[in-house]
């Protein structure tokens, strides 16, 4: 018989010990981790009921506060001054109150903004929206009752936005449009900026507080300053029809403002286009990696 011994019993290898029964076995180092979708990241936090509360009441404190500056108390507030510094203290102390249950957006145009950019599913901006628009009428109503049906206000408009001769305005319809566009934008992209990374913690009511004070010492003197179609159409409703007749440039306009505030956003911050609305768009991808073509051509002959 041969004396070469016998092979070993199976068994693990002793350079690959096998782990322990019951151990926890570790995952795979080599798995790419797969980013939550809008609704996964939507479920964490407030319920829709509460969402909905904190926008309605938030719509409706903004209207009591900013037209309300107005409509109550416009010569002793130092006018334009005045209530352009009550619509801002009221979206700070807003901000602060609220901000952390819905992100005190008070504001459909900022939600849109918020849809937009993939940070909100379009569930719940259906819940703010319906708030907000709410939120605004009942405000509406509330100085409606106060101002003894109109017959109290300071304004003569009932704080409603228009242009020309409605309102007791200059400008005309297109200085109108251009406020709407433009000054949206730049509110919706300062409440975007302040929720990205490296913003400083805390500050956000106020930067946006401030922003949207200076947005109203800009521009009331040539639309009433909306911003906000919420704050439009519970302003409007008790106006009379001749204000209701010029809603719509106040509906439309603070939107497709909100969708350029949306894009300059993108452009300053270090969020991905990809990561948007916009991501599906082949054509504004395309004009995205034309303009950066662009840019790196004038680098390179500078760089020479």
């Amino acid at each position: 018989m041969s004396n070469v011994p016998p092979p070993p019993p199976p068994g693990p290898s002793p350079t690959q010990p096998t782990p322990p029964t019951g151990a926890a076995v570790p995952p795979p180092t080599n798995v790419t981790p797969t980013p939550p979708t809008i609704a996964e990241i939507t479920a964490v936090g407030p319920s829709n009921l509460k969402l909905f509360a904190a926008e309605a009441v938030g719509t409706f404190v903004l209207m009591m506060i900013g037209p309300g500056s107005a409509i109550l108390a416009f010569g002793g507030l130092g006018t334009t001054m005045g209530v352009a510094l009550a619509f801002g203290f009221a979206l700070l102390a807003l901000a602060y109150s609220i901000g952390h249950i819905s992100g005190c957006h008070i504001n459909p145009a900022v939600t849109l903004s918020f849809l937009v950019a993939k940070k909100l599913s379009i569930e719940k901006a259906l819940y703010y929206w319906i708030a907000q628009l709410l939120g605004a009428i009942l405000g509406g109503l509330l100085l409606f009752i106060i101002s003894d049906a109109g017959d109290n206000d300071q304004t003569g408009v009932f704080a409603s936005n228009g242009w020309g001769d409605t309102i007791g305005s200059p400008f005309g319809l297109g200085a109108a449009i251009v406020v709407e566009i433009f000054f949206t934008a730049l509110l919706v992209f300062v409440v975007l900026m302040t929720t990205g990374k490296g913003f400083p913690t805390g500050f956000g009511g106020l930067a946006a507080g401030l922003t949207l004070g200076m947005i109203h010492l800009a521009t009331i003197p040539v639309d009433n300053t909306s911003v906000n179609p919420a704050r439009s159409l519970g302003a409007a409703l008790y106006a009379g029809w001749d204000h209701l007749a010029q809603l719509w440039v106040f509906i439309i306009f603070p939107l497709v403002g909100a969708v350029l505030g949306v894009l300059v956003w993108l452009l300053v911050s270090d969020e991905r286009l990809e990561d948007t609305m916009f991501g599906s768009q082949s054509a504004v991808i395309a004009a995205r990696d034309k303009a950066a073509g662009v840019a790196n051509q004038i680098d390179d002959r500078f760089q020479r």
